[in-house]
């Protein structure tokens, strides 16, 4: 295991998502694994390209927020020479909606939830793809809270889904199946994103703990 990589979690926005709650809970587990792990509550780290470019992965939670033209280009140009990047629900794909390259990157837009929380199926796809090691041994688990429609690209590899359920008073009229967790290749980086986590007890559900701690590690730059 190589004990030399450095993990940057950029944790902050919207305190809805309790961005330094939920990113605690997998820093442990990214030092377990012997990374050195440094932490930012401000975008303005994405205006310092030597730190984040020497990071082998980056971890966003930032709700509603924005980059400058500077730090996207910087983020995004860290990420196509190696760096990991991944993140979760509103703190990935709920953010820097102006941010074209960032978005192209992260492969997902948030677009809506339907009101409140609800009880939905996860479905883990069965077909074996690459990076599959996230999902390994998983079996379709049920989860209560926020389902994320999100507008996607087929560039992504998805490794789960769920399912928007017609109803009387839905504008769809058939069922839609929405991406949950994916991944995605941007230059050298590998980039993990998964739609869950809206509250930290959404990862006590240990399949959804299970994805994100692997994805994390997965898309970290190997130095190896």
């Amino acid at each position: 295991m190589n004990q030399n990589r450095r993990a940057l979690v950029v944790r902050g926005g919207w305190d809805g998502h309790d961005p330094v709650g939920a990113t605690d809970r997998f820093i442990p587990a990214l030092r377990d694994a012997g990374f050195a792990v440094d932490t930012a509550d401000d975008l303005a780290v994405y205006g310092e390209a030597d730190r984040i470019a020497a990071a082998d992965l980056i971890v966003h939670c930032w709700s509603m927020g924005t980059l400058t033209a500077d730090q996207e280009a910087n983020l995004v140009a860290a990420v196509r020479a190696g760096t990991g990047f991944a993140g979760w629900h509103g703190g990935a794909i709920g953010t820097n909606v102006s941010n074209a390259a960032y978005l192209r990157m992260v492969g997902g837009r948030f677009l809506f939830h339907p009101a409140g929380f609800h009880d939905y199926t996860v479905t883990i796809d069965p077909a074996p793809v690459a990076d599959g090691e996230i999902t390994f041994g998983l079996e379709d688990f049920t989860v209560h809270t926020e389902q994320y429609w999100v507008l996607s690209d087929s560039y992504s590899t998805v490794l789960a889904s769920s399912v928007f359920e017609e109803a009387p008073d839905a504008e769809w009229s058939e069922p839609v199946t929405m991406p949950v967790t994916w991944t995605r290749r941007w230059g050298a980086g590998r980039v993990f994103v998964c739609t869950l986590g809206h509250q930290v007890s959404d990862f006590d559900v240990p399949e959804t703990a299970a994805m994100i701690t692997r994805g994390l590690l997965w898309a970290a730059r190997d130095r190896d």
